[in-house]
């Protein structure tokens, strides 16, 4: 048994996976790129109105438990 030449071979085997890893992760950032692109195009990104981003940012108002029951239709708490 050659030492020598079966950890030759390793390191052979261990390079090219390596480069196979290197070229599999370079067309998975392309693939994500073409799909942001896509993505993009079909559903465009809209900054928020006025309107919308002062509902964003303000506090939310917590009703009552009457304050529901009267906006359901049921006012007898």
């Amino acid at each position: 048994m050659n030492i020598k030449a079966d950890s030759s071979k390793y390191h052979k085997a261990q390079a090219m996976n390596v480069k196979v890893l290197r070229d599999i992760r370079e067309e998975l950032r392309e693939l994500r790129l073409l799909y942001k692109r896509l993505v993009e195009r079909l559903i465009p990104v809209e900054e928020p109105s006025e309107e919308e981003r002062k509902a964003i940012e303000e506090k939310d108002e917590i009703a009552d438990e009457k304050e529901l029951m009267e906006a359901l239709g049921n006012t007898n708490v």
